[in-house]
């Protein structure tokens, strides 16, 4: 089957934040459904509006850092929510790496976060392989240093052994780290010839840089549904599982709209916040809509956000 060039016919396209909006846009069909306010508020920081809150939910990338370049004034701003005693969370589509090497990149970036602060959607993924059991031997899209030891099911990380894509039984997607086309094209080529299901444990299509949109393992999810109606599996921002883990560590008694999903992103941060019956804040001037008109692609799309705030 042939793919238009515009959507998902290459392995690894350079994008633009209006390419990656249309992209998400193509896939809108696969994304859970919400409730959006008529119209969003405008406010000049997350300070700004922190009263309205009880427990603030950060996405990462965009949000909290840009890369491996904090956010300014982000750290700050976590302390002062700290001294609110307002509820602090982070909830990253980042699957590459497990929960104690996250609170440990985000001190590097200058975040005290707790162990039980971090929620990732590779921490959703893992759940689900653990349901799945160990009947199925998995076949990893990881970072160059993972270590099968890391998840207790069978899971080996593919590399350039051809071999190595025919004998596993499924597909687990968490890093395009140390990912690149002949391996992509390695595995498509295998799954072509015997379809297997696949969990992609970070549904994001692109992540900002300092200077680009990097490809994320959920383009090349999308792309397989795509190219082949692969059986694919999304884990994190927009899909319920990984806001259950968040839910869970969440007092009864909070209700969900004095929950605030802070992200940089429609179709991830808004879109699954809403869907939880959160309230959502959209940040512009990083991340997915650095340079453009964010009202303009929520009037777009229909993906309103309760706030829009420039940063944090």
């Amino acid at each position: 089957m042939l793919l238009s060039d515009r959507y998902f016919g290459e392995i690894y396209p350079h994008m633009t934040g209006e390419d990656a909006f249309m992209h998400y846009e193509h896939v809108r069909s696969r994304l859970p459904s919400a409730i959006f306010p008529e119209k969003f508020g405008i406010a000049s920081s997350l300070l700004e509006i922190a009263d309205q809150f009880d427990v603030f939910v950060f996405d990462a990338y965009g949000v909290l850092n840009v890369g491996s370049t904090p956010i300014e004034g982000g750290p700050a701003c976590i302390e002062v929510l700290r001294e609110m005693n307002k509820q602090i969370f982070v909830l990253s589509n980042g699957a590459s790496y497990d929960a104690q090497s996250n609170v440990e990149k985000f001190k590097g970036l200058g975040y005290e976060f707790k162990l039980s602060e971090v929620v990732s959607s590779r921490m959703a993924a893992e759940r689900a392989l653990k349901r799945i059991g160990s009947a199925i031997n998995w076949g990893a899209m990881a970072k160059e240093d993972f270590c099968s030891t890391e998840f207790p099911q069978p899971v080996v990380k593919l590399a350039d052994d051809v071999a190595a894509y025919d004998k596993v039984s499924g597909f687990l997607f968490l890093s395009t780290l140390d990912w690149n086309i002949e391996r992509q094209q390695m595995l498509e080529r295998s799954l072509e010839n015997n379809l297997r299901p696949v969990i992609v444990a970070n549904p994001d299509i692109v992540s900002p840089r300092e200077s680009h949109f990097g490809i994320e393992p959920g383009y090349l999810g999308h792309r397989l549904v795509e190219l082949y109606g692969a059986d694919v599996v999304f884990h994190g921002k927009p899909f319920p599982s990984v806001f259950e883990i968040i839910e869970e560590a969440v007092s009864p008694e909070i209700d969900g709209k004095r929950i605030c999903m802070i992200g940089d992103t429609l179709h991830t941060d808004i879109l699954g916040g809403a869907a939880q019956g959160w309230k959502t804040v959209l940040v512009s001037s990083h991340g997915m809509f650095k340079g453009l008109d964010a009202g303009q692609y929520v009037e777009r799309c229909g993906l309103v956000p309760d706030w829009i705030v420039p940063s944090i």
